[in-house]
């Protein structure tokens, strides 16, 4: 799970040059946001 959310964000960081750090990856991006919880509720379901 925690190897997943990583590449998530390493994923981030190479296509957006804007990303600056990884907190505000975690905090700013809705996209990202959307997938975690898209992935969370495919699992509950």
């Amino acid at each position: 799970m925690f190897k997943r959310i990583r590449e998530d964000i390493r994923t981030v960081f190479d296509k957006d040059p804007a990303a600056r750090n990884t907190l505000e990856v975690l905090l700013c991006y809705p996209g990202l946001h959307a997938v975690w919880f898209y992935r969370l509720a495919h699992f509950l379901y």
